[in-house]
C-alpha cells in the first residue's frame, strides 16, 4: 500500500493534476481582474444610490463666526446679541463712535427639504438606473470572462490533442524507418528508402518538439485567462463538440446583460432631463437656527435665542442655459436608443454568424473524421504493398503524410468547434449555462 501512494504521490509532482473546464472557469470568477473590477464599479454605484437616498435627510450644520470691529450698526448689534446693553449704550455719541467690539457667534441650524423641483427624486432615481446598469454589465463581464477561459481552455486542450497526435506520428514515422531498414538489409529495398524514412521520422520529431512548445504557451494562455497561476497541470480533453439547439437563441440575444444595462442608460439621460428642469422650479426649504452670542469665546452663551421659518426661492435665467442643457440630454438619449436599436439587430446577426461558424466547423469535423478512415485504410494496403515490393517507401511516406494531416485537420476542426460553440453561447447571453 505505501509504495502504490509513494507512486501515485510522484505522478502527481511529475505530471500535475488534472484542471477541467468547470475548475477553470470557477476561479477565473474568484480571481479575474476584470470580474473584480467590474463588481467595484457596481459597488461604487450602489453607495451612490444610498448617497442619493441620504438626500432626503435633513442636514445640521454648526457654524462658529469670530468678528471685531466698530462699526455702529455691527457693535449695537452684537451688544444687542449678546444682551448687555446698557442705557448709556443709546448715548448718541456712543452709537456713532463706539468702541470696538469682539462676537463669537455660535450657529446650530436644522435644514429640512420640502420641496425641490423633483431634484432629491430624480437623483435618486438617476441613482438606481445607474447601480442596475452597473450590475448587468458586471455579470456580462462575467460571461465575456467566462468565455475567454473557455476558448483558451478550448486551445490548451488542442495543443495537448496536437501533441499526442505529433506523439503517435512520431511512434509510427520510426517503425517506417525501422521497416525501411529491414527491407534494405533483406535486399528489396534501396538505401533511399531508408534515407527518406529517417529524413520523415525527424521532421516528425520536429513537429513533436514543437506541439509540447505550444502545450506549454496554451496552458500559460489559459492561466491570465483565469487570472492566477496555476503551478503544473494538465488540462482534460474536451471531448467531441457539443450538440446545439439554434431555437430561440435569437430571442435570447435581445435579453443580453449588455442590452438592458443600455435600456438602463437611456432612462437615466431621462431622469437627468428632469434633474436639469428642476433647477427652474421653486425650491422650499423649513429651517430651526438656535444662536449663541459671547463676547470674550466661542460656545458662550452670554446671549442666546432661535430662528423658525421657511424659505422659498426661485431663479430664473433669461438666457435659457438650463433649458438647453436639459434639450442636450434628451439627444443623447436620442443618441443612445438609436444605438441599442443597432446593437439589438448586431445581437441576432452574431448569434447567426456564430451558429453558422459552428455548423462550418461541425462539416470540417465529419470530413476530417472521414478522412482519417480512408488515410488509414490506404496507409494499411500501401504498407502491406511496400512489404511484398509492390509500392515505393515515397508512396508509403505520402500515405502516412495524409493521415497525419487528417488526424491534425480533426484537431484543429475540434477546436473550431468548440470556440464557436463558446461564440454563440455569448452572443446569445447563456455563457453562464457551461456552468451548469
Amino acid at each position: 500500500m505505501r509504495t502504490w501512494l509513494l507512486a501515485l504521490l510522484s505522478f502527481c509532482v511529475v505530471f500535475g493534476r488534472e484542471l477541467t473546464l468547470r475548475e477553470s472557469m470557477e476561479l477565473a470568477l474568484k480571481n479575474s481582474p476584470l470580474i473584480r473590477s467590474a463588481q467595484r464599479e457596481a459597488k461604487a454605484q450602489e453607495l451612490q444610490v444610498r448617497a442619493a437616498r441620504g438626500a432626503l435627510f435633513p442636514k445640521v450644520k454648526l457654524e462658529e463666526n469670530f468678528t471685531l470691529g466698530d462699526v455702529p450698526a455691527y457693535a449695537f448689534v452684537s451688544k444687542l446679541n449678546q444682551e448687555r446693553v446698557s442705557q448709556q449704550d443709546f448715548n448718541p455719541l456712543k452709537l456713532n463712535s463706539p468702541s470696538s467690539v469682539s462676537n463669537f457667534e455660535t450657529k446650530l441650524t436644522l435644514e429640512v427639504p420640502l420641496w425641490l423641483g423633483g431634484r432629491v427624486q430624480s437623483s435618486r432615481k438617476i441613482a438606481e438606473h445607474q447601480h442596475r446598469a452597473s450590475l448587468l454589465e458586471a455579470e456580462r463581464r462575467q460571461e465575456e470572462v467566462l468565455k475567454q477561459v473557455y476558448q483558451a481552455y478550448a486551445e490548451a486542450a488542442t495543443a495537448k490533442r496536437a501533441l499526442q497526435v505529433s506523439r503517435q506520428a512520431v511512434e509510427e514515422a520510426r517503425e517506417h524507418y525501422r521497416l525501411a531498414e529491414q527491407m534494405h538489409r533483406a535486399g528489396v529495398a534501396l538505401l533511399s528508402d531508408v534515407l527518406r524514412a529517417k529524413v520523415h521520422l525527424s521532421k516528425a520529431e520536429e513537429h513533436l518538439e514543437r506541439a509540447k512548445k505550444d502545450y506549454q504557451i496554451a496552458k500559460r494562455g489559459l492561466e491570465l485567462a483565469v487570472g492566477t497561476a496555476l503551478g503544473e497541470f494538465e488540462v482534460v480533453d474536451l471531448g467531441e463538440c457539443p450538440s446545439v439547439n439554434f431555437k430561440g437563441l435569437a430571442e435570447r440575444a435581445l435579453q443580453r446583460k449588455d442590452l438592458r444595462a443600455l435600456e438602463e442608460r437611456i432612462k437615466v439621460l431621462q431622469e437627468s432631463y428632469r434633474l436639469v428642469l428642476s433647477d427652474t422650479l421653486p425650491q422650499v426649504f423649513a429651517f430651526a437656527q438656535y444662536v449663541l452670542n459671547s463676547r470674550d469665546y466661542p460656545l458662550g452663551a452670554q446671549g442666546s435665542g432661535y430662528l423658525l421659518g421657511v424659505s422659498l426661492s426661485w431663479s430664473f435665467e433669461t438666457g435659457f442655459s438650463t433649458l438647453r442643457r436639459a434639450q442636450a440630454n434628451l439627444e443623447r438619449k436620442a443618441g443612445l436608443e438609436e444605438r441599442l436599436k443597432l446593437l439589438r439587430d448586431s445581437a441576432v446577426f452574431e448569434v447567426e454568424r456564430a451558429y453558422a461558424d459552428y455548423e462550418k466547423s461541425m462539416l470540417t469535423l465529419r470530413s476530417a473524421q472521414d478522412r482519417i478512415k480512408a488515410s488509414q485504410e490506404v496507409l494499411r494496403v500501401v504498407e502491406v504493398r511496400y512489404r511484398n515490393g509492390l509500392a515505393r517507401m515515397v508512396d508509403l511516406l505520402d500515405a502516412q503524410v495524409e493521415l497525419d494531416r487528417a488526424r491534425f485537420e480533426k484537431v484543429q476542426a475540434v477546436n473550431a468547434c468548440h470556440k464557436a460553440y463558446a461564440e454563440l453561447l455569448f452572443n446569445a447571453g447563456l455563457t453562464q449555462e457551461v456552468l451548469k
